[in-house]
């Protein structure tokens, strides 16, 4: 099946061509989609707007943190934090990569159904590839075994509903018989 997914990253030219274009080659060859806010000179507003209308849509939020502010450790960038944050607001399954130096304190040790660290400067290594395309396919498996939940579910509700209109429709010409006899 293919996915959509949020890329929330860091728009940093350096971590677009180190990092952020790495992920989005794996996660294409997987038959999964991302999607980022990348244009240049937009407000904030504007950013929160798209978010609000994108969110609630794709079918995961993949968070790569790079280091962005030193404050006792590295943090990532706010606005990842976030689009982490609203997709969490939608229920959204949250997958977390985040590179080696980011501090991991209070939520955000414990937010994401994944948490993955990596390292820039070795995803060219062929080790460090399987390693993440271990996760990453298990991202995919849960995606689709969530997405095929989810038809599952709408089939069973469309079903219960034929079931209750049968059934009204049953009693009512059962009604029917009885008062004309």
């Amino acid at each position: 099946m293919s996915s959509i997914l949020f890329l929330s990253c860091s728009l940093r030219p350096q971590d677009i061509t180190e990092v952020n274009a790495y992920f989005e080659h794996v996660f294409e060859f997987y038959d999964m989609k991302t999607q980022t806010i990348n244009i240049p000179g937009i407000s904030g507003e504007d950013v929160l707007r798209i978010l609000r209308r994108t969110i609630p849509i794709v079918d995961a939020i993949v968070v790569l943190w790079v280091p962005r502010y030193y404050i006792n450790g590295a943090l990532p960038s706010i606005w990842t934090i976030l689009e982490t944050a609203m997709g969490l607001a939608v229920d959204k399954p949250i997958y977390i990569f985040y590179e080696e130096g980011i501090t991991l304190e209070g939520p955000l040790k414990s937010i994401g159904k994944m948490r993955v660290k990596f390292n820039r400067y070795s995803l060219v290594e062929d080790q460090e590839q399987g390693r993440l395309c271990n996760y990453i396919r298990s991202i995919k498996a849960d995606i689709d075994r969530k997405k095929s939940q989810d038809v599952l579910n709408g089939i069973l509700k469309g079903l219960g509903i034929l079931g209750g209109i049968a059934v009204i429709f049953g009693l009512g010409f059962l009604a029917g018989r009885g008062s004309k006899e």
